[in-house]
């Protein structure tokens, strides 16, 4: 499809990726136990290596991210492995959902319906292209025109428009309604009942939407205001938004636009695939995937008995016990994920939908929580917790993003004296000489750190950093005396549970690294409740359309935007960032295909086939 004006997005800065099977350097990837938790739960698995280098650029994986045999496939059955702890939600909706592993058990039903760029900008080549028109203010997605459901009914503009519907009404109460929808035109004036379309929807033909724009920022290039999936109008349009969640229809039987579909389903525990007759594409290698819940401390006997094929991000405290097993193989690939240290600053209103941040909170103060950012050793994290498979990350834009991180900036190294320091002159101290510093009117300080459950280094990982805060005369305690299972934690922190003071999470982000999204006033994803006049003119500048020059993007001033961000952003510590990660995934040699290299739009749940009937065992 042809653009109107050229997007011009070369990658600035080099991200070196060295495909090699014993890597030495540094690397990032996604949490584990307590630490794998995030707006969007972060899913397990990890690594990372030897001293980090934040500022070098490079990135040296420690295996390669594509794994591709020749020789026949024998049809079979494919057994993944969904690690975690708890049962999970299986909301198969994409805007309803709001956690990884949910978003890992649709992957099949959803085969690259919007493709990206070398940037993670939306490029064309998906089953849905994008048609950018900057001086209309528009955007059209053409969809393929033999893209089907699994019931059979077509895929089409309506079903785009139904998740805008969807996210606009006012009855939603999921997390995606923020300000990137909020400049469609037309979606604020249907949100509130003034109108009972949204005008800025124009559905040229049953395969093509045109979405306007009040403002064209640079960040619709990255997604900001689209959607990346469709949902089936025709199957989920009579159910009541505000009971879809827990509908049959996307817990139990959703349709898919993908190679598979969905067969059966045990809550909570597990989700059976098989072609779906629909599909056009490449014809699926097996004859069926069955992803099963398994416990993180399981996970490694699992692999040596051959009961998994695939176990992607597999938690990394346990990579000695897997590593050189002799029936797998593994392979990496940079995350999206950020781990981070959330401080409870505010609330969410509800009927406003913006952050309303609480000057009198505990964390509301800028030292104090820069002085928390340095008592963290998070090097010996990575070294104890992570087999040195994590780095300390110094900024909340992560190396995925590779153009616009900054990777100069220094962040909080690990420094208590420096810690120490900054509570003195701003007036914590120990007044009463029991070894913990009092608040700056002389009152007791004690600060309460929610941490999750799962895995067995949640609770030592909560301990070690609780004596890093004790080791500055901080006395932080864990909320409720214990850790917290991860829907019950999410359900605290969505709601701001009063006593919340610190939190332990991690964010996985799209393709769009846009901040406001997750750091905005805007966001309920903005957890932290952190909101201030110059954060917003910071983020406006990011998409301002300064950004644009007569030909297209200008680099020089997105690449400025955001790293003067990215300062301000470690200023004020919106967030303590922890570790950056890279995922690995452990294959049964048995599996012909894996490919988490980015740069390989092509690849496909139906590309994923078998060599032997059965799994190999460990010797």
């Amino acid at each position: 499809m042809k653009r109107s004006w050229k997007v011009i997005i070369p990658l600035l800065l080099v991200l070196v990726l060295v495909l090699t099977s014993c890597g030495k350097k540094v690397d990032q990837e996604p949490p584990v136990s307590n630490e794998d938790v995030s707006q969007q739960p972060e899913d397990k698995g990890d690594q990372g290596q030897d001293e980090p280098d934040v500022g070098a650029g490079e990135i040296v994986l420690p295996h390669p991210m594509t794994i591709k045999k020749d020789g026949a496939t024998v049809g079979g059955t494919l057994n993944v492995a969904i690690v975690t702890d708890t049962p999970f939600e299986g909301i198969f909706n994409t805007f309803l959902s709001s956690n990884a592993v949910d978003t890992q058990l649709a992957e099949p039903l959803q085969s690259g319906f919007m493709r990206s760029g070398p940037n993670k900008e939306i490029a064309n080549g998906g089953w849905c292209d994008v048609d950018f028109d900057r001086e209309a203010k528009t955007a059209t997605y053409k969809i393929h025109k033999d893209l089907t459901w699994s019931d059979g009914v077509p895929v089409t503009s309506d079903d785009l428009i139904f998740v805008y519907n969807s996210i606009g009404h006012k009855d939603y109460k999921g997390v995606r309604f923020d300000s990137d929808y909020h400049n469609v035109v037309g979606m604020l004036d249907y949100n509130q009942g003034k109108a009972d379309t949204i005008s800025g929807l124009k559905r040229i033909d049953d395969k093509t939407l045109e979405v306007s724009f009040y403002e064209f920022t640079p960040a619709i290039l990255w997604g900001a205001g689209l959607t990346y999936q469709a949902e089936p109008a025709h199957y989920l349009k009579d159910i009541p938004i505000d009971e879809m969640e827990g509908h049959d229809r996307v817990r139990i039987s959703p349709l898919s636009y993908g190679p598979f579909m969905v067969s059966n389903i045990v809550p909570g525990e597990s989700v059976e695939y098989v072609p779906n007759p629909h599909w056009f594409g490449e014809k699926p290698k097996v004859d069926k995937i069955v992803a099963k819940r398994t416990g993180s401390d399981t996970i490694v006997e699992a692999l040596k008995a051959g009961t998994f094929d695939i176990v992607d991000k597999i938690n990394v405290n346990s990579y000695p016990e897997y590593k050189d097993l002799s029936n797998i193989t593994l392979t990496s690939a940079m995350s999206r994920s950020l781990g981070y240290l959330g401080f409870k600053q505010g609330k969410w209103d509800v009927e406003t939908k913006k952050v309303m941040p609480d000057p009198n909170k505990k964390l509301a103060d800028v030292k104090l929580r820069q002085a928390i950012a340095y008592a963290m050793n998070n090097e010996e994290v990575a070294e104890l917790f992570y087999n040195n498979l994590r780095i300390p990350a110094n900024a909340l834009i992560t190396p995925y993003h590779a153009s616009f991180w900054n990777d100069k900036q220094e962040g909080y190294p690990y420094n208590p004296e420096k810690a120490m320091q900054i509570l003195d002159e701003a007036g914590y101290k120990d007044v009463d000489g029991d070894g913990l510093r009092e608040d700056p009117k002389g009152n007791k300080l004690q600060i309460n750190y929610l941490s999750m459950s799962g895995g067995d280094i949640a609770e030592p990982l909560a301990q070690f950093y609780i004596q890093n805060f004790r080791d500055v005369g901080l006395d932080v305690v864990l909320q409720n005396g214990r850790l917290i299972e991860m829907n019950a934690f999410y359900d605290m922190v969505e709601e701001d549970n009063e006593d919340i003071d610190l939190y332990m999470a991690a964010w996985s982000v799209g393709s769009n690294p846009e901040p406001s999204g997750l750091w905005g006033r805007d966001a309920m994803f903005n957890y932290t409740r952190f909101a201030a006049d110059e954060n917003d003119k910071l983020i406006a500048a990011i998409n301002s359309n300064d950004a644009f020059g007569e030909t297209g993007m200008d680099n020089e001033y997105m690449v400025k935007a955001y790293h003067d961000w990215q300062k301000y952003a470690m200023e004020q510590v919106i967030v303590a960032p922890t570790h950056y990660r890279i995922e690995l995934t452990a294959l049964n040699n048995r599996v012909t295909y894996w490919d988490k290299d980015p740069m390989n739009t092509d690849w496909g749940w139906e590309k994923v086939g078998l060599l032997a009937d059965t799994p190999e065992k460990a010797k």
